[in-house]
């Protein structure tokens, strides 16, 4: 993310169970969906407004973000204290000059307003970054990882799952836990705090190419 520096059947029968925890993760697995999203709904909200990148309708939302520049759009419809959110990223049409530093992923908003931003280069690594108050960090730096595909138009399929805090007065630790899928293949599972009030939302960083989010749903 270089460029930015200088810038998800309620009857399961026993044995699907069983080879869900075995297998592969299956995308957005979760009973019950919170969001299932063809992106008409206004709640959506870019957050840098100097440079308006997204094009939303159609069932996806389009995005191109002017070179050394990125975008975020946050979903100001609900929290997501909890979920399972799953998202398909179709890239380019062509090669990016320098695809190491070209990625979109999902955007997960802390307690203290940090931005999280788990996503998959156009190179073929993927990483999750924390853009705090002081700047940016690298909790998992970018790697590459066998199960990103790349090249024109390559589809990838993210998925993200985390739980919410425990209930007040309850004495369960809270699960810090967050795993990311990339093509049901896990990637990492990194460390952040819980909160309530936990923003969902989408990121790219195109360097003037043009990306595409689609199939975008938050189970639980």
């Amino acid at each position: 993310m270089a460029s930015r520096c200088m810038r998800s059947v309620l009857m399961i029968s026993s044995v699907f169970a069983v080879a869900l925890v075995s297998g592969p993760a299956l995308a957005c697995k979760g009973a019950t969906t919170l969001l299932r999203e063809d992106f008409s709904d206004p709640s959506w909200t870019e957050q840098m407004t100097d440079w308006p990148s997204f094009q939303l309708g159609g069932g996806k939302a389009v995005v191109k973000t002017p070179v050394q520049k990125w975008q975020v759009l946050f979903y100001q419809g609900d929290f997501y204290p909890a979920g399972d959110a799953c998202v398909t990223i179709t890239g380019p049409s062509a090669a990016p000059r320098d695809p190491s530093i070209v990625d979109a992923g999902i955007v997960l908003q802390d307690g203290r307003g940090d931005w999280w931003t788990p996503g998959i280069y156009a190179d073929g690594s993927a990483s999750v970054d924390r853009l705090a108050n002081a700047g940016w960090l690298h909790p998992v730096p970018s790697r590459k990882f066998g199960a990103v595909k790349t090249g024109p138009n390559a589809v990838n399929v993210l998925r993200l799952v985390w739980s919410g805090p425990p209930p007040d007065g309850s004495n369960t630790p809270p699960d810090m836990n967050v795993t990311m899928f990339v093509n049901d293949q896990q990637f990492v599972v990194f460390k952040m705090a819980p909160n309530a009030d936990r923003l969902f939302g989408l990121f790219a960083d195109t360097e003037g190419t043009t990306y595409q989010f689609s199939n975008l749903a938050i189970t639980k």
